[in-house]
């Protein structure tokens, strides 16, 4: 079907209305806050609009229904200039709108402008594809003639009132959510959280035991990786049924609900104290055990380049001493790769130092197997040495204060701005600049911590429990982490035979 950009003249576009050259979409929507029930209204606004463009003509080509969207509500996009911004996101729409701009079809219809957007910018590009395509709009009740100046000039305003209502709407419905975090209630959503049962406060003790039983393992280094992995294998079911993800299991075990804080907008709600608002369901982690999974999961700061964890193109480390391992020639990181034996034609594991485009000399290649076994037998005895006798807990982290004082001087300014002694000019940069000096003081905290847990938490009987196969290789890096910061490898002698003395430990200053 051809298409042509029509005429205008004194504030019309001039559209081809011959009923029998109509080709029409339908499209009928309704918002999320819909529910259950926005299928079965979709269904009726289709059958409603069938019967509409059956009194006016023509045929239809296809029907849209868009059920549980919203027009109003925006999320964050890339936009093509690079940079981000926020857009109302419709694929169905978006759909629509390519088809009659392709000439697929050459009429829309639909039961109100309501029900079409809420969006002023929906509404200009529907707008530009009536005067620059000629489509024909129509409406049930009568409230859309994107034809005329006029008709165009009511459209944005009637779009303009119902985006003003949406965002009234919108203003209650956030007010309210977060007086009910205020008072420990739980915002609801239609899927009730992993670890409870439907009611969202009682909690479900099989879900509530798995999230309990991997937290030794959380503390001695697994990561939410291998748990998403170990689960999927296990047949332990998600609320959704879909498989577990890595970034699932995190979110989940650093979400404050676990220990039974309030939160709203992503931020623990805190009383006129200052202490955290106590949720009314049951929590599944004491405050203590959710602190240290998220000193043992959470950000640990911009400043931190250990290879210890990482997860390069998406996976750990599949070299057990990927981490630790160092040129004895060049002092670069060492890499965990693999070659093909030249007598036994098989793949063996092996270290070696990357070229020098790569920051490395290439001077140095050893098999991994007795480098790993050497280490591995020097850490089980360094371990064993250090259960033998009492660690020294570390003395509480030295900047408490600090960061105490922090907190109260933003405390103290938002009272003076509320109380209009601030203005506004004046609050918000320095608000930023206290704000971004407390985010900094809470992640050298949790490092501190960190290394609280580190030398606390000590695997009981490491030896026996190295070989078994729940014993992950993160277990396994964080065990030699106690002990090692690195371990440098030098050149082979004649021969190429492994010797210990060509591995040189390097023990940590605490070990």
């Amino acid at each position: 079907m051809g298409v042509s950009q029509p005429r205008r003249e004194r504030g019309r576009t001039l559209i081809e209305r011959d009923p029998d050259q109509l080709v029409w979409v339908l499209l009928a929507r309704e918002s999320r806050e819909a529910g259950a029930e926005g299928d079965e209204q979709v269904n009726y606004q289709l059958g409603d609009l069938r019967e509409f463009v059956a009194g006016i003509g023509g045929r239809v080509e296809r029907e849209v229904p868009e059920s549980n969207v919203s027009s109003f509500k925006r999320r964050r996009v890339m936009l093509p200039d690079g940079t981000y911004g926020y857009r109302v996101v419709r694929p169905d729409w978006e759909a629509t709108m390519t088809a009659l701009r392709r000439g697929e079809a050459n009429a829309l219809a639909g039961v109100d402008i309501d029900r079409l957007t809420r969006d002023p910018r929906i509404l200009e590009d529907l707008i530009d594809a009536v005067e620059l395509y000629g489509i024909y709009v129509a409406s049930m009740t009568g409230n859309i003639d994107l034809s005329t100046d006029a008709g165009i000039s009511a459209a944005r305003g009637l779009v303009n009132q119902r985006n003003t209502e949406s965002r009234n709407t919108s203003r209650r419905v956030s007010d309210g959510k977060r007086r009910a975090a205020a008072r420990g209630q739980h915002n609801g959503g239609r899927m009730r959280p992993f670890g409870w049962r439907k009611d969202r406060v009682t909690i479900n003790k099989r879900e509530a035991a798995h999230i309990r039983r991997e937290l030794p393992r959380i503390r001695a280094g697994v990561s939410p990786l291998t748990l998403a992995n170990e689960w999927n294998k296990r047949r332990i079911p998600t609320v959704t049924g879909v498989p577990w993800r890595a970034g699932t299991v995190r979110n989940m075990f650093l979400r404050p609900r676990m220990c039974g804080q309030a939160v709203y907008r992503g931020e623990v709600v805190k009383d006129e104290q200052g202490k955290p608002v106590r949720g009314r369901w049951e929590p599944i982690l004491t405050d203590d055990e959710h602190a240290e999974v998220v000193r043992a999961w959470g950000p640990s700061g911009p400043e931190s380049h250990s290879r210890l964890g990482g997860k390069g193109r998406g996976y750990r480390t599949n070299h057990l001493l990927s981490p630790f391992v160092r040129c004895g020639k060049c002092n670069a990181r060492m890499i965990g790769s693999s070659r093909r034996d030249q007598r036994t034609k098989e793949l063996v594991e092996i270290y070696r130092c990357p070229t020098k485009g790569q920051g490395g000399c290439a001077g140095i290649a050893r098999s991994a197997e007795p480098v790993d076994a050497y280490v591995t037998a020097l850490v089980l005895a360094e371990h064993e040495k250090i259960q033998s006798r009492k660690f020294e807990d570390l003395p509480p982290w030295p900047k408490q204060k600090e960061l105490d004082d922090a907190e109260d001087r933003i405390a103290e300014s938002t009272r003076e701005y509320e109380a209009g002694r601030y203005s506004a000019e004046r609050y918000f940069p320095s608000l930023a600049r206290m704000e971004a000096q407390v985010a900094e003081l809470r992640r050298e905290a949790r490092r501190y911590e960190r290394r609280r847990d580190s030398r606390r938490a000590v695997v009981a009987n490491l030896r026996k429990e190295w070989d078994k196969p729940d014993f992950t290789i993160e277990q396994k890096q964080a065990a030699i982490a106690k002990s090692l910061v690195a371990v440098v490898i030098g050149p082979a002698n004649k021969g190429g035979r492994f010797h210990p003395d060509q591995i040189t430990p390097i023990f940590r200053d605490d070990a």
